[in-house]
């Protein structure tokens, strides 16, 4: 048994099927755990949640994370206001998929399929995993008292350091930030970090240096899986 840790996906279902079936070859005794943002920028959200949806069917252990762009979707549903944030931020790319072309909440409820707003409803904020891991999508507010509680801070912020009271002996997994693989190589053989970034901006293959990368990594043998984007 293996337990991965998958960070930002964003509509790369062709990637994200050749790092699990391909790369990956995970079994049914594997836990995976996946870090949010499965939607928006890249070419075919609809496609990711229907495969994570399938891969829950047929049995696989899997754990999903509410990414901010989740929450922005489910957000959109309330108010004009939070359907232009939205849009500003990639949503249309996941309209698209649904095969959306008016943008209104109704509209949006009705296209997009009740199985997959289940799906978004039921992301969690956070995971404790292996009694050693935090799984977060953005980071934690270490200014309250109980960070945890502060969900828009789990999805928006980005955690870089963390107090040496929370959690001794644990270290928090997080996406949300991408950066250049070569630098998340680098992290993983630190042993004993506090945080572990792992988004390798999959979606931005070509626009940002050493990008353009969607990563597994295997907690229980500590060693990190990429495969790049072909999306």
């Amino acid at each position: 048994m293996s337990t991965f840790v998958i960070p930002d996906i964003h509509g790369c279902i062709k990637t994200l099927r050749r790092l699990i079936d391909c790369k990956l070859g995970i079994t049914i005794d594997d836990r995976l755990f996946f870090l949010g943002d499965y939607i928006d920028r890249g070419p075919d959200s609809a496609a990711v949640v229907d495969y994570l949806i399938s891969l829950k069917e047929s049995g696989y252990n899997v754990n999903f994370l509410l990414g901010n762009h989740e929450q922005m979707l489910l957000d959109s549903c309330d108010s004009k206001a939070n359907l232009n944030v939205w849009l500003q931020n990639s949503g249309l790319a996941t309209l698209k998929s649904y095969g959306i072309r008016s943008m209104s909440k109704l509209n949006i409820l009705k296209s997009i399929p009740s199985k997959h707003l289940d799906f978004f409803n039921d992301l969690k904020p956070y995971f404790i995993v292996n009694e050693k891991y935090v799984l977060v999508h953005g980071g934690l507010d270490f200014s309250i008292s109980d960070p945890f509680s502060n969900k828009e801070q789990i999805i928006w912020s980005r955690c870089n350091e963390v107090p040496a009271d929370f959690m001794p002996g644990y270290s928090i997994i997080c996406g949300h930030t991408p950066r250049p693989i070569d630098f998340l190589i680098r992290d993983i053989n630190l042993k004993n970090k506090r945080v572990y970034k792992l988004d390798a901006g999959c979606v931005y293959k070509g626009q940002l240096p050493g990008t353009g990368y969607l990563t597994a990594l295997n907690i229980d043998k500590w060693e990190l899986d990429f495969v790049e984007c072909i999306d």
